[in-house]
């Protein structure tokens, strides 16, 4: 009967433990950080008047919580001219409480609609911390954006080539994020890696990433099977400066 007992207490402890790494682990599946970003395009000439615009709309209606937003411009590449809107760090469950009164839409439509030639995509990219090196204290005026390919049977191993990234970044106190594309449409734009700068001429200096590269993985030939392996991974990679916090 004791033997029962305690083989019994065995079973109500593991399943409480089972349900408590279960709870745990739902929390985390929750807790994530998102952002909503719309391509908009505004009329030529209407440029300043459309960023006053929007300026002026997301104080009103998109100043804090998961519902601020803020303001980039495209600066290279095909898209350059294109303005990006973004909201968050949000979840998908913010979107249902998101505002979208009669108010909010008349303000939109009064104020900024009048100056956008036509809107882009619309997407939703959910920051990874795990293969970033970031800190949220600094405010870059202008930022580089790798958006990536990936071929769908590499994204583990890609995961793990980004973890390779995030140590020699942190070696040399460099800060960059990544992003995974919540809703993908085969189009090319699966990954983004962000490299905040302060100024143009930061992109004239060396990183000194694959220096530091060689001394971390000292293995014959890493680095160049580390490109090897980067290259068959990413499909596509298209890179832009953006100008932020318009």
């Amino acid at each position: 009967m004791r033997t029962r007992k305690i083989v019994l207490s065995m079973f109500i402890i593991v399943g409480l433990l089972f349900n408590l790494n279960t709870i745990a682990q739902e929390k985390e599946k929750k807790t994530y950080k998102m952002a909503e970003i719309t391509y908009m395009l505004p009329k030529i000439g209407m440029e300043k008047a459309f960023e006053d615009a929007v300026k002026g709309h997301n104080e009103k209606y998109h100043k804090t919580g998961p519902y601020k937003a803020g303001l980039d411009q495209i600066l290279t590449g095909e898209e350059t001219g294109w303005y990006v809107w973004a909201m968050g760090p949000c979840m998908f469950s913010d979107l249902d409480n998101r505002p979208k009164d009669d108010a909010h839409s008349s303000h939109w439509d009064k104020n900024v609609s009048p100056t956008i030639e036509k809107y882009g995509r619309s997407e939703y990219w959910k920051f990874l911390p795990e293969v970033s090196v970031y800190s949220g204290e600094s405010k870059p005026k202008l930022i580089e954006i790798w958006i990536m390919e990936i071929e769908k049977e590499n994204e583990h191993f890609f995961s793990r080539l980004l973890d390779m990234v995030k140590k020699v970044h942190i070696k040399n106190g460099n800060e960059y994020r990544v992003y995974n594309n919540l809703l993908k449409e085969n189009n090319g734009r699966d990954k983004a890696i962000i490299f905040e700068q302060n100024n143009w001429a930061e992109l004239d200096e060396d990183s000194e990433f694959m220096k530091t590269f060689k001394e971390m993985y000292k293995e014959p030939n890493s680095w160049e099977d580390f490109l090897k392996d980067w290259r068959e991974m990413v499909k596509s990679n298209k890179s832009q400066i953006w100008r932020v916090g318009i």
